[in-house]
């Protein structure tokens, strides 16, 4: 098994119209050289026809939208589900965590494949279930803030590790909420 953080190339091509998707990216050194030592391992001495990488470390990876046993699990930041809908954000260039594994090929032929079981988008929120947020909500609207309150936002997005929109967006759930049980008090008193 191989975790490890990348970006998605140019070549990945995640798109609801199509069949069959793929995934492009560059493996990291200290990962190219595990596989490799996996690879031989596999193989036990036999030569394979084909690495499942070419000579910079690049993979692609195809697999059918129909298909439950070859489709890797999308999930954001928080490594929550992502809805299909929310797939169109996959595109080149997206800081992804990627979960790898390799296996021999099947039907007696010799050589190793990678598979890909996981991608995490490393910037993107799934939608709360039950929650006020939805994807028309505080992600796409530009919110003018004072300085000194965007600067606070910032740092703390920082140095919790979150994004700065799931960060104003959780705040103004937050917010919503005490004012939703505020309002519900008030009724009850009326």
């Amino acid at each position: 098994m191989y975790v490890f953080d990348t970006s998605l190339d140019s070549a990945s091509r995640i798109d609801s119209a199509q069949s069959t998707h793929r995934l492009s990216f560059r493996l990291p050194d200290s990962v190219l050289r595990r596989a490799r030592r996996d690879r031989r391992k596999f193989l036990q001495g036999r030569e394979g026809l084909a690495m499942p990488w070419d000579a910079d470390g690049r993979v692609t990876f195809t697999y059918s939208v129909a298909s439950e046993r070859s489709r890797p699990v999308y999930c954001d930041r928080r490594d929550q589900p992502l809805p299909a809908r929310q797939l169109s954000q996959v595109r080149a260039g997206s800081a992804v965590r990627l979960t790898l594994r390799q296996v021999r090929k099947g039907g007696g032929r010799p050589g190793t494949r990678l598979e890909v079981l996981k991608v995490q988008l490393l910037h993107v929120d799934a939608p709360l279930p039950g929650g006020p947020a939805a994807p028309h909500s505080i992600q796409s609207f530009d919110l003018q803030l004072p300085v000194d309150l965007a600067q606070e936002v910032e740092r703390l997005a920082q140095a919790e590790d979150w994004s700065t929109t799931a960060w104003l967006r959780n705040a103004i759930e937050q917010q919503v909420a005490r004012s939703r049980a505020r309002l519900s008090n008030h009724e009850n008193a009326a």
